[in-house]
């Protein structure tokens, strides 16, 4: 099939999905970075050196599985973008660790009360700015070569007849915060600051949020993640969630829904007790992407058809279950969602260690269906 045809019916099969329309199967809609190095027998200290070069290594490890996929969840990866994302300093294969090791965020206590302060008086971009700086080594100046990649990139695939539904994370300063104060430090601060973290928060957050629907605006990504890690609503109690979290959260979502492109909410961690929160997100607007923690059976019943799922074949089954296991696990969760509202995909990350075979095997249970 010609690629735009190919394209074209990819994109369709995900939007009918999102609003839960029969497709002739469930879309394949992966998620890697570090495992597309393993089947060109590429080690993780070139992967990470030649960054901005990275959709064509990924886009060259898809083409080579059988059978296709109809979009991918990572279009292009530098691991220093780590940093600015979790306002912590990531040791890079090839430089601070061996060459094959995968690279590790190194979360420490860099963000202070003072920082807190600094950000209510002056803002948080201004001071954000200064942090990475001061604190991170610059990563801003760092990742200039793969952000310049990234429309390109998404050219690519589109070329190729793949979607690329999520070239982009978009987040709030909670999740940031997070990072760069330590989650226990965090975790206290909602406990025994939690007028000062507010003010932070309240200041913070529309900055971001406006920052962020201008690169949606100068990418028009179709897609994009929304991201949620330390937000989990099982790390906090009820009251602190709907203080500190879901109100941007939710703020984060519908912005991204008014600029046309589509949320993939990729929830890491535990959600499962805050689920009936999401049916006040726009109704066949977005995607649900749980990461294994999240139970996606409970998932799918407080969901009906309010808000297609994504995943969540477990990183532990991709690396060390057999093939035929993987199949029959995917296999099960498109039966159990009956054809509509559900796309195969691994629980966040395929893993570094994932073996091909059930990578393909999670694969060709969608096209099995």
């Amino acid at each position: 099939m010609d690629a735009s045809k190919l394209y074209e019916e990819n994109l369709e099969r995900i939007k009918r999905t999102m609003r839960f329309e029969k497709t002739d199967r469930p879309p394949v809609m992966p998620t890697a970075n570090a495992w597309c190095s393993r089947p060109l027998g590429m080690k993780l200290a070139e992967y990470c050196a030649r960054a901005p070069e990275t959709a064509d290594f990924h886009l060259k490890c898809w083409q080579s599985l059988d059978p296709v996929l109809d979009g991918v969840q990572c279009v292009v990866f530098d691991p220093r973008l780590t940093k600015l994302l979790w306002l912590s300093n990531t040791r890079i294969p090839g430089v601070d660790l061996p060459d094959d090791e995968l690279w590790q965020v190194e979360e420490a206590e860099l963000v202070t009360h003072d920082d807190y302060r600094e950000i209510i008086s002056g803002g948080y971009l201004k001071w954000l700015a200064k942090f990475t700086r001061e604190k991170l080594g610059d990563p801003a100046s760092q990742v200039v070569d793969t952000l310049a990649a990234t429309v390109p990139s998404i050219q690519k695939f589109i070329d190729a007849g793949i979607v690329p539904l999520v070239p982009m994370i978009v987040t709030i300063p909670f999740e940031n915060l997070c990072g760069g104060r330590s989650l226990i430090k965090l975790m206290l601060d909602m406990i025994k600051k939690p007028d000062l973290l507010d003010e932070v928060l309240k200041v913070s957050s529309p900055e971001v949020l406006e920052a962020n629907r201008q690169v949606l605006r100068n990418i028009r990504p179709i897609g994009c993640w929304v991201g949620g890690w330390r937000g989990a609503s099982s790390l906090m109690s009820p009251a602190m969630w709907e203080r500190f979290v879901w109100p941007y959260l939710k703020a984060t979502v519908e912005m991204v829904v008014e600029e046309g492109v589509i949320p993939v909410l990729h929830l890491d961690a535990d959600w499962t007790n805050s689920l009936d929160y999401f049916r006040e997100l726009p109704r066949h607007k977005c995607i649900m992407s749980p990461d294994g923690a999240t139970d996606i059976h409970k998932a799918r019943v407080a969901m009906e058809d309010h808000m297609a799922i994504l995943g969540d074949v477990p990183a532990a089954m991709l690396a060390f279950s057999s093939p035929r296991e993987v199949f029959d696990y995917t296999r099960g969760l498109i039966d159990e969602f009956g054809g509509r509202g559900y796309m195969v995909s691994s629980g966040c990350d395929i893993p570094f260690n994932a073996r091909r075979e059930n990578v393909e095997a999670m694969m060709r249970a969608a096209h099995s269906a």
